[in-house]
């Protein structure tokens, strides 16, 4: 009977050892993909041209006048005249090049990214652009690195920490560090203060730049003017319209020299209408 027993103990402690349930494949997976957002969110610092990261040139002539327009959009967030405002003449257009290149995520948000150079006959000229190619919004876009080597040199880098992005801008003439928030996809200014209310730089008439509005949450809310540096006009504008958490919505005012040249409607971002008055 004893021998019995015994046998019949082990036969069932074989059978729960076997039936002990062995880490299965999705809750690994669910760890790796956990280990790696933890990852996305570390600060890093784009300073630099990963050139083992730099693919194929882009050929396709629609492909690139979509980039160069997602381009100057991006230049254009700069309230003073960009540095290399002078990339959309016509004289420099034509060497414009772009190639693809390594993908970005920032705050759980994973941008598609272009290297973009130009080969002057004195210098040369490189950057990388992130874009969200999920968003039609205005600021889907952000140059992230500039590099000039010329008779004058100048750089601009990003140093992404979670949400935010500080990029700084070293100009010949000055260093201007600029802030953005990386929220829904898109790049929105980002101000530590309440308010803004500021007038800079001369001009015969009056003063060259203005910001001037209310903030709520770090983000541009309510009406705002805005007199800063267009590429398109080639000079500078006054722009004023409402702001939604950052995002452009209801109808924006384009006014070069005086009178509305232009108007342009937003639904939360997105322009779906622009007239002439």
């Amino acid at each position: 009977m004893k021998l019995i027993f015994c046998l019949l103990f082990l036969f069932q402690f074989k059978n729960c050892k076997s039936e002990t349930p062995a880490a299965s494949p999705s809750k690994v997976q669910t760890y790796e993909a956990v280990a790696a957002l933890k990852s996305n969110t570390d600060p890093f610092v784009i300073n630099s041209v990963d050139q083992n990261a730099v693919g194929k040139k882009i050929e396709d002539q629609g492909k690139i006048k979509n980039l160069k327009n997602i381009l100057k959009n991006s230049l254009q967030r700069e309230v003073e005249r960009p540095y290399m405002w002078d990339i959309f003449v016509s004289s420099n257009d034509s060497l414009l090049q772009f190639y693809q290149y390594k993908d970005f995520t920032i705050n759980n948000n994973l941008f598609k990214s272009y290297y973009a150079k130009i080969n002057y006959e004195d210098g040369n000229y490189q950057c990388i652009l992130l874009v969200n190619e999920n968003s039609n919004d205005p600021y889907n876009s952000m140059i992230v690195f500039e590099d000039l080597k010329s008779e004058e040199n100048y750089q601009r880098y990003s140093e992404v920490k979670g949400d935010k992005i500080q990029m700084i801008l070293k100009r010949p003439d000055l260093k201007q560090n600029l802030q953005f928030q990386v929220k829904n996809g898109v790049f929105l200014d980002y101000f530590e203060t309440q308010a803004v209310d500021k007038k800079w730089g001369k001009e015969k008439n009056g003063y060259e730049y203005q910001l001037k509005g209310k903030i709520n949450d770090h983000l541009k809310n309510g009406y705002w003017i805005e007199k800063k540096y267009s590429i398109d006009y080639n000079k500078n504008i006054i722009e004023d319209g409402n702001y939604i958490n950052g995002i452009k919505d209801g109808e924006w005012n384009y006014s070069p020299e005086g009178p509305v040249d232009k108007i342009e409607v937003y639904k939360l971002g997105k322009v779906i209408k622009v007239y002439h008055p």
